[in-house]
């Protein structure tokens, strides 16, 4: 069972929308209007999108459906989510027990509080 990334816009962005713990409700144009300068690609496992995964400028974000979310994570796909020399992210409440993968992958916290690629 090989989770990948897939340049499948469309479905990304309905799957990722589902999959988000929103703290304040958005709708679904306002959304996709956020997104607009974003790369989107398709989070799949056995042919189902289970997610999505957003890259901008270095800056990575994951939303995972919650039946996948502790068991979508594989060494291969997060390689390649991370692969950007500046990649940088940040782990969400609800979302702590992440700290010990990313400090496996190397990523050190910096002092704002994102997750950078360690030297």
């Amino acid at each position: 069972m090989a989770t990948r990334l897939v340049d499948d816009r469309d479905t990304a962005l309905k799957v990722g929308f589902q999959a988000t713990d929103w703290s304040i409700p958005i709708s679904y144009t306002d959304y996709t209007d956020v997104l607009q300068t974003w790369e989107v690609k398709a989070i799949v496992r056995n042919d189902t999108c289970i997610g999505a995964a957003y890259f901008r400028d270095g800056e990575v974000h994951v939303s995972v459906l919650p039946e996948w979310r502790r068991r979508w994570a594989t060494r291969g796909v997060l390689a390649e989510l991370f692969a950007h020399e500046n990649a940088h992210t940040r782990i969400m409440p609800g979302h702590e027990y992440m700290y010990g993968i990313f400090d496996r992958l190397g990523f050190k916290a910096r002092d704002d509080g994102a997750l950078v690629k360690g030297n």
